[in-house]
């Protein structure tokens, strides 16, 4: 049974993790990306095929989260999926206490719980949304820490299970694949240096290697049990590399980092000075430490490659970061003499009170960095509401998700945005760059596969959201694709523009 100590520890952590996380539990939408999984969802629950109804380069997981949560709580329950989001991080938030109360001491424990509540929420307004990343890092977390109780009882069923959690999170988003070789550098090379008389562990790894490849296994006889495995390919494996390689050619990598990634060190530099104690230490004492103890500054190192795949460096990348930053953290605040604890507290509750303040203002501090506030397009979204009815559909050109979301309105397409038709490379410079040719970026066949949706769903609703330059798209006016213009000239009747967005209802 645990202590009042630790009841009280855990009461803080939970109770940090809500406070600061309040603005979600009224605003529906943090980012745009979670508007474009609650449509895919959506349509998951209407009986829609994945990669066929709605595509996207992502394995299943993050939508499968949002659409149990959906069947539980009500249809786009964003609201829910919020708070759902709050009690995950506080989940994994326990897992970080396990891991550092393993390696160091519950005081250590005790610090690295708190270290992610807080840090998981200091950075830019939309970083509390919820993200592939902040839902990934719970079976992450919980797998590193089955490798650890392998570690301590030499019962291969826990390597057994690390293995599976970590093919649970390679579901939500492909970087989780990393934490395969951070427990086989662990098994395999850093283990035997640092343990006197301890082999390579070959077996343990293929263990975690074989919990991983069964989820993986499943995953693959699902999609072919349904007919979609092409289509996963396609659009998951082909479009990740495009995305990839897309990012690579049109990203300054090292701009990128220094000018992203030195924001997110800045927003959270208490665990990074504490992590860096930390790494001190293992430095100068190299044999004073157990072998266990190397397991968490390979997770962080090797979680820095996965951060910096693609070069984009997007806020929610950095959480995949958070878990053995913060653990390495706390290992280190806990040998803090008490004089010390003042600045940690400080360290934490200034970039906590700032941006929980700035959340409260995000709409003008999107107006002021010109970046887009997802809540800007319920004026659309509710016009489009008025003209239709439950059960229609609807098309937006541009990248304006949160129109489905507010309509409550079916996409009448499987591009919940336009870039598959346009070419255009989101987070580059080039996206904004209106004299920037993206026609060798469209995905090919995606025009015909456009037109195959419209025959079979025909939308009551088209929106165009380029005269308004939402999200870049000034660039990609519907009068530069000829068939879309036609179409629209010979199917719709305009009806009024809102906000910059021209709404087309289908002629009766």
């Amino acid at each position: 049974m645990p202590n009042r100590d630790t009841i009280a520890w855990g009461a803080l952590v939970l109770a940090a993790v809500l406070l600061l996380r309040l603005p979600a539990f009224w605003t529906p939408i943090l980012d745009v990306d979670e508007a474009q999984f609650a449509g895919y969802a959506d349509w998951l629950l209407h009986g829609g095929l994945p990669y066929v109804s709605s595509v996207d380069t992502k394995p299943l997981g993050i939508y499968w989260f949002f659409a149990a949560v959906f069947a539980i709580f009500g249809r786009n329950d964003m609201i829910a999926v919020h708070v759902v989001t709050a009690f995950w991080v506080a989940a994994t938030a326990l897992f970080c206490y396990l891991i550092a109360r393993d390696l160091g001491s519950r005081r250590a424990g005790f610090f690295a719980a708190l270290f992610y509540a807080v840090f998981t929420t200091t950075y830019v307004p939309k970083f509390i949304s919820t993200s592939i990343v902040v839902v990934m890092m719970l079976p992450l977390s919980a797998s590193v820490y089955c490798v650890l109780l392998w570690e301590r009882t030499r019962r291969m069923r826990w390597m057994l299970v690390a293995g599976l959690l970590w093919g649970a999170a390679c579901l939500f988003k492909y970087q989780a694949g990393i934490n395969l070789f951070v427990v086989a550098g662990y098994l395999m090379i850093a283990r035997p240096l640092m343990l006197r008389g301890s082999g390579v562990r070959w077996k343990e790894t293929l263990v975690f290697l074989g919990g991983g490849a069964a989820v993986g296994g499943l995953f693959a006889l699902y999609l072919l049990s349904i007919g979609v495995w092409d289509d996963f390919v396609f659009w998951s494996f082909r479009g990740s590399a495009a995305y990839i390689e897309a990012g690579a050619r049109l990203i300054g990598f090292w701009k990128n980092l220094g000018v992203r990634g030195g924001l997110f060190v800045a927003s959270s530099l208490l665990v990074w000075i504490l992590a860096g104690i930390s790494v001190a230490r293992f430095v100068r004492g190299r044999s004073k430490f157990s072998a266990a103890e190397y397991l968490v500054p390979i997770w962080l190192a090797l979680s820095l490659v996965a951060v910096c795949t693609g070069g984009k460096f997007y806020g929610h990348y950095f959480i995949q970061l958070l878990p053995p930053l913060c653990i390495m953290a706390g290992l280190a605040a806990a040998r803090l003499r008490r004089g010390w604890l003042v600045a940690v507290a400080a360290g934490m509750i200034i970039p906590a009170a700032g941006f929980f303040g700035a959340r409260l203002y995000a709409g003008k501090i999107y107006d002021a960095l010109g970046e887009e506030d997802p809540n800007s397009y319920r004026p659309i979204a509710e016009r489009v509401e008025a003209i239709t009815e439950e059960g229609d559909t609807i098309f937006v050109w541009g990248f304006a998700t949160p129109v489905y979301y507010f309509s409550d309105r079916l996409g009448a397409s499987r591009f919940l945005w336009c870039d598959w038709l346009t070419g255009r490379a989101p987070g580059t410079p080039q996206a904004k760059d209106p004299e920037f040719d993206t026609t060798e970026f469209i995905t090919a066949g995606s025009w015909e596969m456009l037109f195959e949706d419209f025959e079979i769903n025909e939308p009551a609703v088209i929106v165009d959201t380029s005269p308004g330059d939402h999200h870049d798209y000034g660039k990609y006016p519907i009068d530069s694709y000829p068939k879309l213009r036609d179409y629209l000239k010979s199917h719709y009747r305009l009806v009024e523009r809102v906000d910059g967005a021209d709404i087309y209802e289908r002629l009766r």
